[in-house]
């Protein structure tokens, strides 16, 4: 019978487990050691194991590799521009501060309520902006600077922009004008070359240099002279030290200007320094292509045969409101035009007169004025004249829309006080049709028709029914013997006459 084997014992078995565990916590240690250990298999400060086992061997240099810093560049500055001076803006504005091909630039521009009327002005500004920062980068070394500024102001229809346009480095600075107009009415921009007739910067040229003339006799010192705003001087405070520049007139020395309520603000050099006059619109409405109102004058000049004989046909002391209007229907019926020479105060009087003043503008005729009273102007005062001037036009452009450019002075009475203080042509006749005094159509028809000639300027009344039906006999002949019935500015016209204030006009012939 075979021995059972004898078994462990229970106390061999406690301490056959014990051990187990000690030599799992030892493999864990050894195991956390040998990965803590480096890459070249030793700790930080002990020796390699292979120098241990190679007597006389160098320990090898222990060397730590340190990330390099990324330096972070510093920028360059960016020059800015900057806008110092001060100008007057009267609506909303447009700014713009960049930096462009070595140039620091500042834009700005106005906007307006009309849609049209702000991406017109921006696009100027912009094409401005363009043409200036290819010459300055092109040109200008250094850190070359580009400003952009402007003023503005509105006149009747007309919106008026003058952008001061200046470039400067350390070294030198340079500045010059551009000026934009828009035509509310028209819905388009005015070309600023084409608002006003040479003789325009004539009349300027006039003032300025009468100005300075006075300001070197009264012997002005510098130091009792203000200098205006933005370095300039208005040509009221002139400085009179050294020799003063005699202009011309041309629109080179006065093509910048400013439409302001009161008038037309032009900019000139004089003494190195951008000086302005101002010229009320009364004095300059004659020499005007666009007046304040919007109203072009080439508007209303037909297109008409040069070569064939032009007779105009002009009616004084209206508007009537019973036979104006006939009068009105007859022209349409012919295609004619006619010169309404109206009196302020009639044109005024009422509703029925007023609108047919208003119907006399709307039918395309020309509104002139004949005073507000029809007073001889030659037994007035010039406070009186004045009046009597002023009064009649204010009054025709309140009724009508229409400022009236032409004058005919009451009984064709005028004297050198009338005309150096009318500020407008005086529009006499060479044809009297007597309507007045004969006060018969069949009359007056023989007259007209007797004295007939290319160039004549008719006077007629639309205020009596004799001179309506003379005028009904009157057009179809006139026609039929090869006239063109026009208007005063379109026999003018025509006849390459130049209209000024003061001027005498009986005809085409003056």
């Amino acid at each position: 019978m075979k021995q059972k084997k004898k078994g462990l014992t229970k106390l061999q078995r406690v301490l056959l487990c014990s051990w187990c565990v000690l030599a799992l916590v030892l493999s864990i240690y050894v195991v956390r050691w040998a990965l803590s250990l480096p890459d070249d298999g030793t700790k930080e400060g002990s020796k390699d194991v292979f120098a241990q086992s190679t007597p006389g061997a160098e320990p090898p240099t222990q060397i730590t590799e340190q990330p390099t810093p990324t330096a972070t560049p510093t920028p360059e500055p960016v020059p800015q521009a900057e806008f110092t001076k001060v100008y007057e803006h009267h609506t909303k504005m447009e700014e713009v501060l960049s930096h462009k091909n070595g140039v620091a630039y500042g834009l700005r521009y106005p906007i307006y309520e009309s849609e049209q009327a702000s991406a017109s002005v921006k696009e100027v500004a912009e094409q401005l902006l363009s043409e200036e920062l290819e010459q300055v980068a092109s040109l200008w070394a250094g850190d070359p600077v580009l400003l952009i500024d402007y003023e503005d102001s509105t006149a009747g229809e007309l919106l008026s922009v003058v952008f001061y346009i200046t470039a400067e480095n350390e070294q030198q600075t340079e500045e010059r004008q551009a000026c934009w107009i828009y035509n509310k009415k028209k819905e388009e921009p005015a070309e600023p070359e084409e608002l006003f007739t040479d003789r325009a910067y004539g009349y300027v040229a006039q003032k300025v240099n009468a100005l300075a003339e006075a300001l070197e006799t009264d012997d002005v010192q510098k130091e009792d002279t203000k200098t205006g705003e933005e370095g300039s001087t208005p040509a009221e405070e002139q400085q009179t030290d050294g020799e003063q520049k005699v202009f011309e007139g041309t629109r080179e020395e006065f093509g910048t200007y400013l439409l302001t309520e009161e008038g037309a603000r032009f900019y000139y050099e004089q003494n190195g320094a951008r000086q302005s006059i101002l010229i009320p619109f009364v004095e300059i409405y004659t020499y005007m292509m666009v007046t304040p109102d919007g109203v072009a004058v080439m508007d209303n000049i037909r297109e008409l045969d040069p070569d064939k004989p032009m007779i105009a046909l002009t009616f004084d002391d209206g508007p009537h409101y019973q036979r104006t209007p006939v009068l009105l229907e007859l022209l349409e019926e012919y295609d004619a035009k006619a010169t309404f020479f109206i009196l302020g105060d009639r044109a005024n009087s009422g509703p029925a007169n007023r609108e047919t003043a208003q119907a006399v503008a709307k039918a395309g005729h020309e509104i002139a004025s004949h005073t507000y009273s029809h007073k001889n102007l030659k037994t007035l005062t010039l406070e009186q004249m004045t009046e009597e001037i002023m009064k009649a036009r204010d009054n025709i452009y309140e009724v009508t829309g229409v400022y009236p450019v032409f004058v005919r002075p009451p009984y064709g009475a005028y004297n050198d006080m009338v005309k150096e203080n009318c500020f407008a042509p005086l529009i006499i006749w060479n044809l009297d049709s007597k309507d007045w005094d004969f006060r018969d159509a069949e009359k007056v028809v023989d007259h007209v028709l007797l004295e007939a000639g290319n160039g004549k300027i008719v006077l007629m009344h639309d205020i009596h029914q004799f001179t309506i039906d003379a005028v009904r006999v009157l057009l179809p002949e006139l026609i039929d013997r090869g006239y063109q019935i026009v208007t005063v500015r379109e026999l003018l016209y025509y006849q390459n006459v130049e209209l000024e204030n003061g001027g005498v006009y009986h005809s085409s012939y003056n």
